[in-house]
């Protein structure tokens, strides 16, 4: 199983020139397989999966509950993906709801406000650091995708809004340079979907909760794409200027297993950049590394 994985992930490496990371673990056998496992990557929406996580805690906790309602203030607004930037204000959603969009669509503004409520020193606290995940952050408050990119909210949506595009190939966020990050390594996610899991990170009935949430995810470019119709993941993707994330459970008729998967083309050669859009060839080359891992999988002996 292990070297079946290697050689895919050496044929991942050869199909793109950004660096490719890779954590594998299959629940049958124990085995583990990691590719830069302690290199950090930026997270992109890949983070909102620590904010569903806290959420349920917090609820588990009695510190909020899910049925809970938030009426949204035009302040709240995040730009990007997700379709609550387009609502008007005043309108009123469960946290269920929100949680709902933040991992089906990957909704922006709904994350926002569940990471705003939830905090992210709750976050550190209660998650980061007694699992000890040494290259994970969480700390940028504004909104990612203009404080990548070095501008405002307001200069982020006008550029957008007049179909203009961002150009920030190696930028200091992107390359995790930055003291403050959304960020994670392949590792520390690793270990965070095994407790899942294993219902071990908050108690079983709610890790069950959070798994469920997250098969909702709507994006199937890359784990669930070359995979088997109706093969159940539960998963959340990140994407930003090249860069393609997903990570999640396979849950399979052979077993379970963990899969995060990173690819950084902001990094990639300035050919290949400047060639791609968004996340075009991360979707292909972790497209294809899934399914390379799920047929060695399903037909290991």
């Amino acid at each position: 199983m292990q070297e079946a994985i290697r050689a895919a992930l050496r044929e991942a490496a050869a199909a793109g020139t950004g660096p490719l990371g890779l954590a594998f673990h299959d629940f049958t056998t124990g085995e583990t397989v990691l590719h830069n496992g302690d290199r950090p990557f930026p997270m992109a929406s890949v983070y909102k999966i620590f904010t569903l996580c806290e959420l349920f805690r917090q609820q588990k906790e009695g510190l909020l509950s899910l049925e809970d309602r938030h009426v949204l203030l035009e302040r709240e607004k995040r730009p990007g993906s997700g379709v609550l930037e387009l609502v008007g204000e005043g309108a009123v959603f469960s946290l269920a709801d929100l949680a709902a969009l933040m991992i089906a669509i990957s909704d922006n503004t709904s994350a926002g406000i569940l990471t705003d409520l939830v905090t992210r020193e709750r976050i550190r606290r209660d998650i980061l650091e007694p699992l000890g995940l040494r290259e994970t952050k969480i700390d940028l408050e504004e909104g990612i995708l203009p404080t990548y990119y070095g501008v405002d909210v307001d200069t982020y949506r006008r550029i957008c809004d007049s179909g203009g595009r961002f150009f920030c190939r190696d930028g200091d966020y992107f390359a995790c340079r930055t003291e403050r990050n959304v960020q994670t390594s392949p590792r520390d996610l690793l270990k965070l979907l095994c407790l899942l899991h294993d219902g071990k990170l908050i108690d079983p009935a709610t890790d069950r909760a959070i798994l469920d949430v997250m098969t909702r995810c709507r994006s199937t470019a890359r784990i669930p794409a070359h995979l088997p119709a109706g093969t159940k993941t539960a998963h959340k993707t990140g994407s930003v200027d090249h860069v393609a994330n997903d990570a999640g459970i396979v849950f399979s008729h052979r077993g379970d297993y963990a899969l995060a998967l990173f690819y950084n083309g902001n990094l990639a050669s300035e050919e290949e950049y400047n060639g791609t859009s968004w996340s075009d060839a991360g979707d292909r080359i972790l497209a294809r590394l899934s399914g390379r891992i799920w047929d060695a999988y399903a037909n290991r002996g």
